[in-house]
């Protein structure tokens, strides 16, 4: 056995070796992938991240477990890649989380270095998919981002940090954003950005200035399809030019400015055919940069949809389009990232964080960006945390009972409170992309070892 990807050390330290049981019956671990290829065995411990390949006699134990214990196994057991017949693997999941959600709330407070800011909530777009359809437009006053300064340099206990600009469409309010980072560097807080926009009002000017004074590295900008379907979709009001030639002239400058622009195309029945179209128009005006990749991203279903038989269905289409439309990134080098193998998570995103936070235009702090109602309140800029049994939920796992046989359960987290828990993100196609990805490792590897 030969190991292609380390494990994840704290895990791994954690775990421990499994003791050998030499009258015991053995079987493949519940959360191990195999993936073979070219001949060979790939095993992936969903828990500990290792990823391996194996010799010979290995695999041909491998092919013919549950069987009693053979000495070709022991490296197998001692790695827990095979268990004896009656282990509880999730309950040994569910005590390693138990474990590192007490180690991690034991060390000492980081602060806050993480802020989601969002200057305002209006946008010069109508994406008919938008979340925020319904809520008012609001915008962030002079004194609030005052404020936000003051909050984030008492919050951050001197460490450097990071934020996302968000909103609505972040660029409407340019001069907030200057503010707040004059805020920050005169008050010596050291901060990298980044931008979720729909990057029409960008311009050279701009870009110049979020780079060096924003000291922005990101974007993340949606392009739902190519010229048509994408003008027809944003929808802009009151412009006179043409809105997707614009934004790509701004992606132009964008990586002329030495920025990472991920572009995403949201997709439904509607528009996913176009992506190719998208790609090919892309690649035309941009070749293969390194700095720029584009992936499809799933318009989920009205909420009123969930667990019907038509919201099954569209899951299970989107699974299948998600892989052929990322190949097909792939495939025109505009897709570069190699998805990180699994392992074992014990919390879910920066929502369930104590290290972050959201800042709304009119000071109030929530937790998840996607939740902006004033139930999610939990703080303002001025009294700071205060509704600590909403942070709280944030910490509180869901149990769904769907999950618990599921390949992926070490690696998926998610808080009892996320909408994120209606839709399964590890279906077909990242089951399909995590043998892809262990696929590649194994190639990567080619060159350095001797059993390929």
């Amino acid at each position: 056995m030969i190991t292609i990807v380390e494990p994840k050390e704290s895990i791994e330290k954690l775990w421990g070796k499994q003791k050998v049981h030499e009258d015991a019956t053995y079987r493949l671990m519940q959360y191990v992938l195999r993936v073979d290829h070219g001949g060979k065995v790939l095993l992936h411990n969903v828990v500990t991240g290792r990823l391996v390949v194996l010799d010979q006699a290995e695999t041909e134990t491998v092919d013919k477990i549950p069987m009693k214990y053979e000495p070709t196994m022991e490296q197998l057991i001692v790695e827990h890649y095979l268990v004896p017949e009656g282990n509880d693997e999730h309950q040994q999941v569910m005590n390693l989380r138990e474990i590192l959600r007490k180690l991690d709330a034991a060390q000492k407070e980081e602060g806050i270095v993480h802020y989601t800011i969002l200057p305002t909530t209006a946008c010069n777009a109508h994406c008919f998919y938008c979340y925020e359809h319904g809520l008012k437009p609001e915008i962030m006053s002079r004194e609030t981002a005052d404020d936000v300064v003051k909050f984030i340099k008492q919050h951050c206990r001197g460490k450097k940090i990071w934020i996302r600009w968000f909103g609505g469409e972040p660029t409407l309010e340019v001069h907030l954003i200057d503010q707040i980072c004059e805020g920050l560097h005169s008050n010596s807080v050291s901060f990298t950005s980044r931008m979720t926009t729909n990057g029409y009002l960008l311009d050279k000017e701009l870009i110049a200035k979020m780079k060096a004074f924003w000291n922005l590295d990101q974007v993340m900008i949606s392009l739902d399809g190519s010229e048509e379907n994408y003008n027809q979709t944003k929808a802009f009001a009151g412009v006179h030019d043409n809105p997707y030639q614009r934004v790509l002239q701004n992606v132009g400058l964008l990586l002329d400015e030495g920025v990472q622009v991920n572009l995403r195309m949201n997709f439904d029945k509607r528009n996913y055919l176009d992506f190719n179209n998208l790609l090919e128009d892309i690649e035309r005006q941009f070749g293969n940069n390194p700095l720029l990749q584009i992936r499809p991203h799933q318009i989920n279903p009205k909420e009123k949809d969930i667990g019907t038989k038509a919201f099954r269905e569209y899951e299970e289409w989107c699974s299948e389009k998600i892989v052929a439309l990322n190949d097909l990134s792939r495939n025109k080098g505009l897709f570069h990232k190699m998805y990180p193998l699994p392992c074992l998570e014990y919390k879910d995103c920066l929502a369930a964080s104590d290290n972050a936070v959201v800042i709304l235009p009119d000071g109030s702090l929530v937790s998840c960006p996607d939740l902006l109602g004033s139930d999610q309140i939990k703080g303002n800029i001025w009294l700071g945390i205060t509704e600590r049994e909403k942070v709280a939920s944030w910490k509180q796992l869901a149990d769904y009972k769907r999950c618990k046989n599921c390949l992926f359960f070490p690696k998926c987290v998610i808080a009892s409170n996320c909408k994120g828990g209606n839709f399964c993100i590890f279906r077909n196609e990242y089951l399909k992309q995590y043998r892809n990805t262990a696929i590649r490792h194994l190639l990567h590897s080619v060159s350095q070892t001797q059993y390929v």
